[in-house]
């Protein structure tokens, strides 16, 4: 499980430095291993929740709640990563990033549906709009 760990964190380093944007510090959330936050100044302003994994049909689908716990809005970038027992990614088709705009106090619902059957694990990167 720390491999994984690891290579979640490692891989959302990567991908944000491939999307030109800098990257001051890289926090996995403190309540929810599977979720990956840009940057700490954003952790802070979010609170994940209700984490929950099932299987529809075969294919692993998750979901986090989101909240907002600031007074302004956010916007914000997510995307699910998903491995399968051994901790390798399993990307079949490439997905883009989703995005989602959170009012002040509100909480959301991020779910997903894995693109294949051998995903057993997920991560979700959580990147500011604006960084």
């Amino acid at each position: 499980m720390r491999y994984i760990s690891m290579l979640s964190i490692l891989f959302a380093t990567l991908i944000s430095g491939c999307s030109g944007s800098a990257i001051s510090t890289i926090s996995l959330e403190n309540s929810n291993h599977h979720v990956v936050i840009g940057n700490t100044v954003l952790a802070n302003k979010l609170q994940f929740s209700h984490s929950k994994t099932e299987r529809r049909d075969g294919y692993l689908h998750a979901s986090v709640e989101v909240m907002n716990k600031t007074d302004a809005t956010i916007s914000l970038n997510y995307h699910f990563y998903w491995y399968d027992v051994n901790g390798l990614e399993v990307n079949h088709s490439p997905s883009i990033s989703r995005a989602l705009i959170l009012n002040h106090n509100q909480v959301l619902l991020l779910q997903a549906l894995a693109p294949s059957t051998m995903a057993t694990q997920y991560r979700i990167v959580v990147r500011d709009t604006y960084n």
